[in-house]
């Protein structure tokens, strides 16, 4: 099951519950009402069940909104020799040559 919630300060938090094997997640998101996960162009990057997404680094949403996230979860980790960051990380998985789970079904959050 994946949840998520707008925070006080406009960041997404996004939880998940773990998946059997799993040592890394990718989060797909796209731009605000983009419902259709082939559009979900940015990616995020945790090894953990709980991932933010920074106010700084959100989509454009005004009130109305909705912004859809799914989870993906990998049998493998990125070590920071190979990338440095959480975006060049999830990049990483997306594009190398592993095999993710199925997409979780979206959370969808509305933005206030």
């Amino acid at each position: 099951m994946i949840t998520g919630v707008i925070n006080s300060d406009n960041s997404i938090t996004v939880n998940w519950d773990a998946v059997d094997n799993a040592e890394s997640y990718l989060i797909h998101y796209g731009d605000a009402n983009i419902a259709d996960p082939h559009d979900a162009k940015y990616m995020g990057y945790s090894e953990a069940t709980s991932w933010t997404l920074a106010t700084v680094d959100l989509p454009t949403l005004v009130t109305g909104d909705k912004i859809y996230f799914y989870v993906q979860a990998y049998n493998v980790k990125v070590d920071d020799k190979t990338a440095s960051t959480a975006v060049e990380k999830a990049r990483y998985l997306h594009d190398g040559p592993f095999t993710g789970s199925a997409w979780s079904t979206p959370v969808t959050l509305t933005a206030k």
